[in-house]
Parts: structure tokens; sequence; C-alpha cells
């Protein structure tokens, strides 16, 4: 009973009301977003000084399918407009012109976007709630590195190589990146395996704060690109498939009915946004690093990801299968330059 009572009170408190982004326009220098639902908006905004972005952060939004992604204006005060949506977080990013202020007004159901030039108007915002640019208390975060595969279970093999050696190889350089600012475990150091399971315990018993999973992926050999992962009930039919091959080495654990997770799963639904702003950042950090091909991120029922109470990713740095994509992971240095690019896409979100 009690534990039944404890469950209702964790949905309860996971029950959010989502609003929709129904329309959106831009005339002369002023955007508006408007959304269905008319309420007050949980928004959040920060602006990357240097390279003149503006985003806004819509917490349980909904992008409606006619709003386009790319919006290119390219008049006195802005240069781009763009929308994603991932885990039900959408985000509005402005790439304005040097020079450009903005001013930001929320209503019910209504966010305005009002841009001049900087001798015309101050930048600054009113009703909307702004990031700290610096935390109020610095905290020693633990982070979990999980090398995928290991052991007697080789992962993918291809063009002489084995995914468990590049993968713990690259895990090894990440974690020494990590060290410089947070508590870092790893969950194997050698060539063991490690079952699913447990490299879920090993995250859990530290009471870690984010968990990182590096593999590589296979595929025919045009198959080529990086792509990362989230925990996610709702996966489309390539992510099923990718996640199956990873859970197959276990599939026992693999195979445990998503009921029995059910109260984890309400952390899931907490952690999945999160997830999904690392795993993009972690995407975005290797493609334009290296240049490979952009698969996405995705949301998948990763079995490790699944049983790993903190914000959690996977992430398939290329083909083992596509000689063009490992080549650059073989010298010291590209795995060098691998693991700092996703440290500082992690080092974005906690700091």
């Amino acid at each position: 009973m009690k534990r039944v009572l404890i469950l209702l009170l964790l949905i309860m408190s996971t029950i959010v009301f989502s609003e929709t982004l129904e329309k959106v326009t831009y005339r002369n220098g002023v955007y508006t977003a408007i959304f269905k639902e008319k309420r007050k908006i949980n928004t959040s905004a920060t602006f990357n000084q240097s390279q003149s972005i503006l985003a806004l952060d819509f917490q349980n939004v909904t992008v409606k399918n006619n709003i386009p992604e790319t919006l290119k204006v390219n008049d006195q005060y802005v240069d781009t407009i763009s929308i994603t949506e991932v885990a039900g977080i959408a985000t509005i990013s402005f790439y304005l012109k040097k020079g450009t202020a903005y001013r930001l007004v929320s209503r019910n159901g209504e966010i305005q976007a009002t841009f001049s030039r900087e001798k015309d108007g101050s930048t600054g915002t009113q009703s909307v709630k702004l990031k700290p640019t610096q935390p109020t208390k610095k905290k020693k975060y633990t982070i979990v590195v999980d090398a995928g595969h290991g052991g007697k279970d080789s992962g993918a093999t291809a063009n002489g190589y084995r995914e468990k050696d590049l993968a713990l190889a690259i895990s090894q350089k990440l974690a020494n990146n990590l060290r410089k600012d947070f508590n870092v475990i790893m969950t194997r150091n050698t060539d063991v395996f490690i079952p699913l399971q447990t490299r879920a315990k090993i995250a859990n018993d530290a009471n870690a704060d984010f968990f990182v999973s590096i593999h590589l992926n296979a595929g025919g050999s045009s198959a080529n690109g990086a792509e990362t992962f989230y925990f996610s009930k709702k996966e489309s039919a390539y992510a099923a498939e990718v996640a199956r091959f990873e859970n197959s080495v276990d599939s026992g654990y693999a195979d445990i009915p998503l009921s029995d997770f059910i109260i984890n799963d309400i952390f899931y639904r907490i952690n999945q946004q999160k997830s999904a702003a690392v795993a993009t950042d972690v995407l975005d950090s290797i493609v334009s690093n290296f240049g490979l091909r952009r698969r996405g991120v995705f949301g998948a029922n990763f079995a490790v990801l699944r049983g790993t109470n903190a914000p959690a990713i996977l992430v398939e740095v290329g083909f083992i299968t596509n000689y063009s994509d490992i080549d650059q992971y073989l010298s010291e240095s590209g795995k060098e330059r691998l693991a700092s690019g996703i440290a500082n896409a992690i080092r974005k979100h906690f700091n």
C-alpha cells in the first residue's frame, strides 16, 4: 500500500499541461509566437553574445506541423529563425545581425520578441525568466562513462576492428577529460564483460548525475554518420532496431517488461528533456568537429538507459563498418578530439 501511495504521488508530481505552438509571425522586426491554449507559457531565454544568438526554450510544448523549421529573414535585425522540438522542449533560435538589441514580452498564450538596433533600444527582457549566467552554488557532479560491450561481447566488428576496443579507448579519454571538472566513474576500464543491469546499477549506486554510454554503429558499407539516443518508450522503427541490437547481449535484462520499471519510468520522464538536450549538443559537437553525417537524436528503449535513474544518453560515434567514419578515431589525437568535444558538450549542462 505504501508503495502504491508513493507511486501515485510521483505520478501526480509529473502531471503537466502541454501547450501547442500554433502560429508564428515575423514582420518589421517583431516576432510573435502564439500558443493554442492561451495560458501563461513556461519560458526561458538565453543570449549568446559572441555569436549573437537568442534562444527561447519552451517546456512541454508541441510545435504544430505546419510551422516551418527554418525561416530565412535577412533583414537589418535578423538573419535566420529556426524552431526545433526535442522531448517536449521547443526552442526558437534567432540568429541576429551584429548590433541588434531585443526586447521580450510574455502574455497569456503569446510571446513577442521586438528587435531594434542597439542605439535605438536596450537589450533586455520583460516577463521572461532568464537563465542565470553563473550558478549560485558550485556542485561537484558525478558522471558515469560507460564503454559499450567488452569481454565475451565484442560488439560490432569490421575493417579489422572490434567495437569493444574502440569504445573503451574513446571512453578512457573521455573520462580523463571529464575528470578536470567532475567526479568520474567508468563502468569498465579493461576488456571485461559487464551486464547491462550492472552498468546501470553502478550509476545508481553512485547517485550519478549523468550517464553516457559510448558505442559504434554497424550497417552496410555505405551506412555512415553519428547519432545519439536518450530513453523513450515512444521510439521509431529505426531506433527500435538499433536498441534491439545493443540490448541483445543481455536479453534477460532487456526483456524485462516495462511495467516492472514503472516507478523508475517516472524519473525517466523527468530526466528525458535533459537527456535529449545533452544528446543534441553531443551530436552537434561530433558533426561539427569531424564532418560526419548527422543522422539524428532519437528516443529509444535501450536497456542500459532504461535502468539508469540519472539523465542518460547513448552515443554512436560512427559506423565501424564504414572505414571513413572510424579512420578519424584511430589516431590518439583523433580520439582526444572526439573525447574533448563530447566532454565540452556535457559541460554546457553541468557547470
